[in-house]
This record gives structure tokens, C-alpha cells and sequence, in this order.
């Protein structure tokens, strides 16, 4: 009877047993350390500045076995936590950049648990400083469209990578003709105790807008590594 009941447990496991696919990052509580270039061109004038990215991070940023999904709500969180030191006359410059709500699916191929690939639809409202404004909510706002790739790796029993490339198109009635941008995301999660651990985000993303007058233009290059809580899939 003992056999019995070993084997049919052994038996049943193996029917509920899934293999660690995918990684979950949640950069809330999270940080970024980064620099974000900004390139004007208002009426025949060329103006250049720079500013650190925004400390704060409000992003889950998810691969799962089929499914992958981005929410971005870093420019909105940063703005939230920011707005008492922008009455305040406290802030230079506002680091708004990013996502004010903004979000990404995707679907995955592949067997196995080493590795994934998929693609991924990207639509949200966000926002980039180029007017060098003080005040975190008074920066340009447009509707992002667009899509990219994704690629996961599973690296031993500790280590995940994950690679995501991407083309975007921008659009704002009052103020853009036509905008683009492009980027890269890289993810590196580390399991710590089980399935927890920490995760390294190196991001590098390049904008255009072309404002309606056709004279003026702008451009904004960030560079940014986010760290924030891992758990493993």
C-alpha cells in the first residue's frame, strides 16, 4: 500500500511539476542611476542640456513563459513624489521622462525552459522634458505606438537575461508632427534565496520629434541602469 501511495504521489508531482521559466521584476520599490541629453532646435536656435535621471521607479517589467508584460509609470510616480519640491522652487530641472501610463504585451515561442523569443506591442502616454521646465508636470506630453522583440536566456540555476529591442512612433496633436524613437533593454536577475533575488536594468533610448513649426526639432538620448526586486518563474 505504501508503494501505492509513493508512487502515485511521485506520479502526481511529476504531472504538477513546471519548469522555471521566465522572470518577474518589480521595480517598485526600485531605483535608476542614469543621464538623460536633450537637443533643441526653437527658432533657429540651438540649445543643448543634461539632467540625471529620475531616482524613482515605478515599473513591472514581467517574461513569463508565453506572455510578456511592461508597465511603465515612472514619469507619473516621479512626478507624484516631486511635486511639493517643485512648488517649493527646490528642483533645477525636471526629470520627467518616460512613461505616464504605458504599456507593453508581447507573446513568446520557443520549448524548453532555457531560452524564449517572442515579440511585443507597445501603446501609453508619456513625456520628455524639452522645454528644460521646473515643473514635473509641465513637460511635453504625446501617445507612443509601437513595437519590438524580445529574447530570454536562462543561465544556470541563478542567472537570467533578458534582451528587448524596439521602434516607436510618437504622436501629439498640439505641438508634433511626426516623432520616432528607438530601444534597448537589457535584464539581469540574480536568485539570491529560491526563486528571489535582484535585478540589473541597463536602457538605452533615442528620440526625434519634429514640432509644427518646421523649423524646430528636438532629441533626447538616455542612458539609465534600474535595479529594483526579482522573482524567479
Amino acid at each position: 500500500m505504501k508503494k501505492k501511495l509513493l508512487a502515485f504521489a511521485l506520479a502526481l508531482s511529476g504531472l504538477c511539476a513546471t519548469a522555471q521559466v521566465g522572470i518577474n521584476c518589480q521595480y517598485f520599490p526600485g531605483i535608476q542611476l542614469g543621464s538623460v541629453k536633450v537637443k533643441n532646435t526653437i527658432g533657429g536656435v540651438e540649445s543643448k542640456y543634461r539632467f540625471a535621471a529620475g531616482l524613482p521607479l515605478m515599473m513591472i517589467d514581467r517574461v513569463g513563459a508565453k506572455w510578456y508584460f511592461n508597465i511603465d509609470m515612472n514619469a507619473l510616480y516621479y512626478g507624484a513624489t516631486q511635486t511639493n519640491k517643485a512648488n517649493a522652487d527646490k528642483i533645477k530641472i525636471a526629470k520627467s521622462e518616460g512613461g505616464f501610463f504605458a504599456g507593453r504585451v508581447g507573446y513568446l515561442f520557443g520549448k524548453g525552459d532555457l531560452r524564449r523569443f517572442g515579440i511585443n506591442l507597445n501603446v501609453g502616454y508619456m513625456t520628455s522634458n524639452l522645454d528644460s521646465t521646473k515643473q514635473v508636470f509641465d513637460t511635453k506630453k504625446y501617445v507612443n505606438l509601437g513595437g519590438g522583440l524580445i529574447y530570454y536566456q536562462k543561465i544556470g540555476g541563478k542567472i537570467r537575461v533578458v534582451a528587448k529591442l524596439g521602434y516607436e512612433i510618437y504622436s501629439a496633436k498640439k505641438f508634433l508632427t511626426s516623432g520616432k524613437g528607438t530601444y534597448f533593454e537589457g535584464t539581469i536577475g540574480y536568485s539570491l534565496f529560491q526563486k528571489f533575488g535582484v535585478s540589473v536594468m541597463p536602457c538605452f533610448y533615442s528620440k526625434k520629434f519634429e514640432y509644427l513649426n518646421a523649423t524646430d526639432k528636438a532629441k533626447v538620448s538616455s542612458f539609465v541602469l534600474r535595479m529594483g526586486l526579482t522573482k524567479y518563474l
